[in-house]
Order: C-alpha cells, then structure tokens, then sequence
C-alpha cells in the first residue's frame, strides 16, 4: 500500500512550502511593475532569493520524507530541485546547489542533521545497533585524524607523551604509549582557542582549563576529561572521543559532540557537571544504558543508522 504522505507530521510542512512559494509569486508580480534598470537588478536579486527559498523547501520536504518528486504532481505543479545526501564526519550533510550565472561562483545551501532520538533511541537497545554505530565512527573518527590534509601534518612520536600548556602539535599520534594533556601548564596556557586531534595505542587524559574549538580523540586505553578545579573549565566547542575501552567525563567539563567507547561512557559527577550540550550523543557497544540524568531532547544521534533526520545547523556556502 502507498503510504499518505499527506497525513501526520508530514502534513504539517505542507503550508510552510506552499507559503514559501506564494510569497516569492507575489515578490517577483511586484518587481515587474519597476522600471528598465531597477526592475532588472531587482529581477536579478529576487531570482536568487527564489533559488534560496525553492532549495529551502527542498531541504524541509526532504527531512519530512516526503518522495522526491511529490509537489510536481497535482494540485501543487512545482519542480523543486534535487537534494543530495552525503556526510560530513558523523552526521547527514544534505544540499541543494544553487545555480549561477556565467562568471560567478556557484553556492550551495547546506544542512547538518542528525538522526532523532524520539524515532531512534529505542534502538540503541539492540548490542547489533550499537557495534554498527561503534564501529562506523570508529572508522571515520580514525580516518579523519590519521588522513590529515595540508597544512597540517601527523606527527608521530614513540612511548609516553606529556605536554604542559599548549606546546603540542595539532595532529599527533602517540605509538606504544599514553598521552597526556595539561593545559594548565606551560608559559602558554592563557593563549587563545585551539584545535587538535590526537591517537594514542595507550590512554589519552585531558585535563586543565582552556577553550576548545574542535577536539578529536582516539585511544586504544581509556580517555579522560577533567576541568580544573581551581582555574575553571575545559570548554569544548566540538567534541570527538572514541575509545576501545572506556570514556570518563568529569567535572569542569564543557561539550557538544560524540563520545562512544567499548565499555561505558562514564559521568563520575553526573552529567549536569559535565555540562554536555545540543547536539551531542554518548554510548557505550557494551551498553544500553544512558546517564539517567541525561535528558533526551539533548541527544541527536549520528548518521550511521536509520532514523528521521532532525537539522541542528543549517548554512549557506
């Protein structure tokens, strides 16, 4: 039987398109009554504002599963264009590109989602599920931080590794050995947000006060983050860990992004003092069991199951 798309939550976005479409109408019937040189520049603007909302509803339609070729059909006769899916380190990237004249450079209109909990967390029950989801990021979080691109280049050291303040490279890959972060330390610990990603065949710990833009983090030994508790936090814009045996998350700990390990992801103050925002996603291939204090809306789970798709960004490039 073919499914009504027109029932449910699906019906719902059916008056944001439309309304989308109504307004440009209306928009480009007032641009023809300017005059020659203004009504041309003003045609030309409102055609690329046309091809923002045509690919808006594009992106909606499409998150709300609605088949790619339905609002060509009656009563609706519209041809939005196509929508491509791929992925961008852990989640759904979904565009529309957006056509150019001759000379110009093209742009696309870009959405990230990941999939929601409400449609998948059920799921994580299943160990199946779970190593699926293990493994998948197992392999791009590895793939990710070992295949660097210029400028940045893998450094490769042999046994422990400590660094003081933030005299470490960006790219590093600890063999045989632990690594370890202390960002308090060192005539450069006050200095501004840094990047970095970082493998070790050991344990990686993390720790001190400072701000992080993006922290990838691989071990084969357990990962830990911890604050410091007499100079503040670590605040992590986007996080990345993935451990073959386990993850500890403490105190002083700020984050949006993914941690899953083999064992468990462990919250030894509770999540509240890890302060894990929207969207992040933590689990355990051993586990099912979320933090309890973990609350549900403020997981969205990455791209490597099935599930609705919900936007957490959306951007124009």
């Amino acid at each position: 039987m073919t499914p009504d798309f027109r029932m449910g939550k699906r019906g719902a976005v059916l008056p944001l398109v439309l309304g989308i479409l109504l307004a440009v109408t209306f928009l480009l019937t007032s641009l023809l009554q300017m005059p020659g040189g203004v009504r041309r520049v003003a045609m030309h603007r409102a055609q690329k504002q046309q091809q923002i909302y045509d690919a808006e509803s594009a992106l909606l339609a499409y998150l709300e599963g609605f088949p790619e070729l339905f609002f060509e059909g009656e009563p609706w006769n519209v041809a939005l264009p196509s929508v491509e899916r791929s992925r961008l380190g852990p989640w759904a990237q979904l565009s529309v590109n957006l056509p150019a004249p001759t000379g110009e450079a093209s742009s696309r209109l870009q959405v990230l989602a990941g999939v929601a909990c409400d449609s998948a967390c059920n799921k994580l029950k299943s160990p199946k599920l779970r190593h699926e989801i293990y493994e998948g990021f197992k392999q791009q979080l590895n793939r990710e931080i070992t295949m660097v691109r210029p400028p940045l280049a893998l450094e490769i050291k042999s046994g422990n590794r400590r660094y003081f303040g933030r005299d470490f490279p960006q790219a590093l890959w600890v063999q045989e050995g632990d690594l370890l972060l202390d960002l308090d330390g060192g005539e450069n610990s006050a200095a501004q947000a840094f990047s970095g990603r970082f493998i070790a065949d050991g344990s990686i710990d993390v720790r001190g006060s400072a701000d992080v833009d993006t922290l990838r983090v691989y071990a084969r030994g357990p990962i830990y983050l911890r604050g410091s508790l007499l100079r503040g936090s670590v605040k992590i814009k986007w996080l990345e860990a993935f451990s073959e045996d386990r993850i500890e998350i403490s105190r002083g700990v700020e984050f949006s992004g993914i941690a899953i390990a083999r064992h468990e992801v462990a919250f030894p103050n509770g999540v509240g003092k890890a302060q894990m925002r929207y969207p992040s996603f933590v689990t355990a291939a051993e586990s099912a069991d979320l933090p309890l204090d973990l609350k549900l809306d403020s997981i969205l789970i990455p791209d490597f199951i099935d599930g609705d798709l919900k936007p957490f960004e959306w951007r124009l490039q």
